[in-house]
């Protein structure tokens, strides 16, 4: 075998596996991150019927397939941005179909036509309370340590979230505009303080 031919075997063998990486990437994380949203799912679902301890166990169960806690966090993201969006039927504008820039928009005037929006909301609050319970089996995964940076500070702000999300759910429920921008507000917050010791 020639050295010209062994080069272009290399080369070929190398640019094969290339092409095989560069494909499997975005599809194994496309794939990891439906995963993630069928365990929010589930879990918001045994929360809305009030088991607690069913909702717990399978968040912990869950967790073991969730390496990194970027991956949770971008489930608030716009359903573009492969979040969760608000609701199963998609928004018509795409850039406010995100629970984070939703429920900041809510906290700030809630629109006369949110009662119309109030089951979409409901089931993106019990959302929000299973990534709570996600949250709180991370237990600060790779975030812990220092005097602030405490796995009790990280499960407080967590059961926070999950309470704050039942709450806005419950608010979504009873179409109460005020009571919805109250809700809204009081998930924001938590998300913020919890952001302002963790979040790098």
């Amino acid at each position: 075998m020639t050295a010209k031919l062994r080069l272009f075997i290399a080369s070929t063998v190398l640019a094969a596996v290339v092409g095989l990486v560069f494909l499997s990437g975005p599809s194994q994380a496309a794939g990891d991150n439906e995963k993630i949203k069928a365990h929010v799912h589930k879990i918001a679902d045994l929360i809305k019927k009030k088991d607690d301890k069913g909702a717990a166990k399978l968040a912990v169960e869950a967790n073991k397939s969730i390496d990194e806690l970027s991956e949770l966090m971008k489930m608030f993201k716009t359903r573009n941005k492969e979040g969760l969006g608000i609701g199963v039927k998609a928004l018509a504008n795409p850039s406010k179909d995100g629970i984070e820039i939703y429920l900041r928009d809510l906290a700030r005037d809630v629109p006369a036509s949110v009662a119309k929006q109030a089951e979409a909301l409901e089931l993106t609050g019990y959302w929000i309370a299973a990534m709570g319970e996600l949250s709180i089996a991370q237990e600060g995964k790779g975030k812990v340590g220092g005097s602030k940076k405490t796995k009790k500070a990280w499960i407080g702000w967590s059961a926070d979230m999950r309470d704050a999300g039942i709450a806005f759910a419950k608010a979504a429920q009873g179409k109460g505009a005020q009571e919805i921008k109250t809700a809204a507000a009081k998930v924001n917050a938590t998300c913020n303080n919890c952001h302002s010791v963790f979040k790098e």
